[in-house]
């Protein structure tokens, strides 16, 4: 009995701690992506542990994705702290230790992306790392949208997704008589 407590806690704590990278100064815990209008979003908590003050820089370099097609990428932005994408390659604050404070990794990718196939900082991989779409976002227009300026032709619109701040939609197109 005692042996299977052992190993459900071994098991337990290598979930609990799936997304947390080590850092040279504390550590850094992924806590959710979501797919937003204009690309993806990943959010972290970076605790400072071995220090009491430290002014911290994180850069767009310390965050890289593998995308579904197996492709690299860097992020296209990062916020710290105030959550402001103000200098697009870096953002630098001074903080205390002890104190969770919010990272924010933005891609410019299709919000639409279901998953990244692994995410990669400091040199430490973790694989599937799910997006959620964000939510009350529609994924379908209410109304699709008119073919102003088509003659000659019947329009009828379908699978309209929303991809950044644009739908991509199936046109089919009839000739009429």
């Amino acid at each position: 009995m005692k042996r299977m407590f052992v190993l459900a806690a071994i098991g337990l704590s290598g979930v609990a701690g799936a997304q947390t990278w080590d850092t040279e100064l504390g550590k850094l815990q992924l806590t959710g992506c979501v797919g937003k209008q204009d690309g993806v979003y990943c959010d972290f908590n970076f605790t400072l542990t071995q220090k009491q003050t430290a002014r911290m820089t994180w850069y767009v370099r310390d965050f890289k994705v593998f995308k579904p097609d197996g492709t690299a990428q860097i992020a296209d932005k990062v916020a710290f702290v105030d959550g402001k994408f103000d200098n697009y390659m870096s953002s630098t604050q001074e903080i205390f230790a002890g104190v969770p404070v919010k990272v924010q990794a933005y891609f410019n990718i299709p919000s639409t992306t279901a998953s990244f196939r692994a995410m990669e900082i400091d040199e430490k991989r973790f694989e599937n790392i799910a997006i959620r779409a964000e939510s009350g976002r529609p994924t379908t227009p209410a109304t699709l949208p008119s073919a102003a300026g088509i003659t000659g032709f019947s329009l009828s619109l379908s699978n309209c997704q929303l991809q950044g701040q644009n739908y991509v939609c199936t046109a089919t197109l009839t000739p009429t008589k």
